[in-house]
């Protein structure tokens, strides 16, 4: 452990707006300085900077603190290495009575050791020069270059191996950590050969893995990555997951990517939280590290038939470990590298709102095509992905689909059973911790169960319409779904969920499947209570009285002098209206 009194001088010789400025862009507002926050995502600076008192907080979301802290933090490093890194800095000494060292300590020097020699290699050595083109070809910036640690690993030989040995490191370790291999004739090589590397990190920041990508093209093996080792399983392990953290946590969402040039041309063209699974089947682990950064995640796998596969493989595992699963389907079949370079930032950037589909949609439309829906087999087939998908989700979803799937196929929806999902063996995914769920007042549950009653029928629907304006409900996404059903009764006159959904966007897709389908809508026979109609209706003019009254009272406090008159009039009408109801506004 460290001293007490040696962690306050280190804090103390830091200076909190040097370490802040390295990530964070810092202007001087009075005696402290702002920035945006780096630990989430806004656009008007909030995250505040005090030299006087050298500490940093965010004033909207909280984070921040000492010195150490802020390091331990955007580092994602436990506290006594963000102290050890800070103490280097400032040339502070520290002699601790530290127990506990970490066993794999000279294994990250080494693996350390190995990138930066590839590194060098990539830059200067003549050989390297032809990867360099290669990597500039393909639109890579020496920044870029520098920020992915990319590296050269020369054609065969031991010049790796000859560098660790002069350097005092073990050859067991060498060989343990897969950078060394040994012949038949008890001759050391190094593994990786003419191949531009890749330096893999685990979640705190040290390399523990390799992959080279070969540079010749009749090579059938494109990559070759290091094998198990005590510190490198690929399996637990997502590429750019510890460098990308900061913006995955600002964004609130992830973009898990299948290859290394889909998150180098993703970080080059302005989006830095994308992650990559190394081009292997996305793993229970790797969903587990997500979920610890993030619950929102967008699949940009290959946009051939191999990604759209390993998509429809990940979904179960994303959604299962509580992540908010969508997809993008990159338009011609490209990988997010090759639509980059093809088509640039701002249209890849573009592409998220226009080609995301949420998990379940997606999985519909992949089983949905290629399908003849004539042939037997295939409607059957159909069924069987759609029912198989919806094991386990929730309710409106499984009636949204099963309506759906019903009147594609032209039969009876209750004909469509849906099995329970298997009960699991396995040690129980830990739900990430959240904010409770806020509980509605009586007049934001009032807005909604107006919204249950008129979808339960037309004549309802025109009731409440002809008793509330759309500007009278205070939440402005129950507005326009009040608005949307009045629209749809205008060509149908019983109503159809599943059709109705279909009309929304995504953000009034998600409020109607998250908040007002999770009550079923069975609960209120509107039907036989009409009382309760008109019930809501009173609460929702409540509502919009109290609001209408605090801002009559804020124009009669400012004293505006043409409205005055006007103001005082409607103020001490609505004072009536509540006295007489005797409400009181929550």
């Amino acid at each position: 452990m460290i001293d007490t009194k040696l962690l306050e001088t280190i804090n103390e010789k830091t200076d909190i707006v040097d370490l802040v400025s390295q990530f964070v862009d810092l202007a001087k507002r009075g005696k402290n300085y702002m920035g945006l926050c780096p630990f989430h995502k806004e656009k008007t600076p909030s995250f505040s900077v005090s030299p006087e008192k050298n500490i940093a907080k965010c004033m909207a979301c909280g984070e921040g603190g000492t010195p150490i802290n802020f390091y331990r933090k955007i580092k994602n490093i436990p506290f006594e290495e963000a102290a050890y890194a800070l103490a280097e800095k400032a040339g502070i000494e520290i002699k601790t009575t530290k127990t506990k060292k970490d066993p794999h300590e000279h294994h990250y020097k080494l693996m350390n050791e190995v990138a930066s020699f590839y590194q060098f290699n990539l830059k200067n050595s003549t050989t390297g020069q032809t990867a360099l083109q290669y990597l500039r070809n393909r639109q890579m910036t020496d920044d870029l270059v520098d920020h992915f640690r990319l590296g050269y690993a020369p054609v065969h030989g031991d010049a790796l191996y000859q560098l660790l040995k002069d350097k005092g490191y073990a050859v067991s370790d060498m060989i343990s950590l897969g950078v060394v291999k040994q012949d038949d004739k008890g001759r050391y090589y190094d593994l990786f050969s003419d191949r531009i590397i890749f330096p893999i990190t685990n979640p705190r920041g040290h390399v523990v893995g390799l992959s080279g990508r070969t540079l010749d093209p009749k090579d059938q093996v494109k990559y070759i990555n290091s094998p198990e080792t005590p510190i490198f399983r690929k399996g637990f392990l997502l590429y750019h997951y510890h460098e990308a953290l900061g913006d995955i946590r600002r964004n609130r969402n992830v973009i898990l990517c299948e290859g290394f040039f889909d998150v180098i041309s993703s970080y080059a063209a302005g989006v830095k939280n994308a992650v990559a699974t190394m081009g292997t089947a996305l793993t229970r682990e790797q969903a587990r590290l997500i979920q610890q950064a993030t619950s929102s995640i967008i699949v940009a796998f290959d946009g051939d038939t191999a990604g759209l596969k390993a998509a429809d493989q990940a979904i179960p595992v994303l959604v299962q470990n509580g992540l908010k699963t969508e997809v993008l389907k990159i338009p011609e079949k490209m990988d997010p590298d090759d639509f980059i370079r093809s088509y640039g930032s701002e249209a890849y950037e573009a592409l998220f709102g226009e080609y995301t589909q949420d998990a379940y949609a997606f999985r519909y439309d992949l089983y949905r095509s290629g399908k003849n829906l004539k042939n037997a087999n295939d409607i059957e087939t159909f069924k069987k992905q759609v029912t198989g998908m919806l094991r386990g989700a929730d309710v409106a979803i499984q009636s949204f689909y099963k309506n759906k799937l019903a009147k594609l196929l032209n039969i009876d929806a209750e004909a469509i059973k849906i099995a329970s999902p298997p009960a699991r063996m396995s040690e129980p995914v830990i739900p990430r911790k959240s904010e409770p769920a806020r509980i509605l007042n009586r007049y934001e549950r009032a807005e909604r169960d107006l919204i249950f009653a008129m979808m339960r029928s037309k004549p309802i629907a025109r009731h409440v319409k002809s008793k509330l304006k759309a500007t009278d409900f205070a939440d402005p996404l129950i507005a326009e779904l009040r608005i949307r059903i009045e629209s749809y009764y205008e060509h149908v006159d019983i109503f159809d969920l599943g059709q109705f959904l279909e009309r929304l966007n995504k953000e009034q897709r998600d409020l109607m499947t998250n908040v007002l389908l999770k009550d079923p809508l069975s609960q209120f026979q509107f039907e036989d209570q009409p009382a309760d109609i008109d019930h809501y209706i009173k609460l929702v003019k409540l509502a919009n009285d109290h609001r209408r009254l605090h801002y009559l009272n804020q124009k009669i406090a400012d004293g505006d002098g043409d409205q005055l008159d006007k103001f005082v009039i409607e103020r001490d009408q609505i004072r009536q209206r509540l006295k007489a109801s005797n409400a009181q506004y929550q």
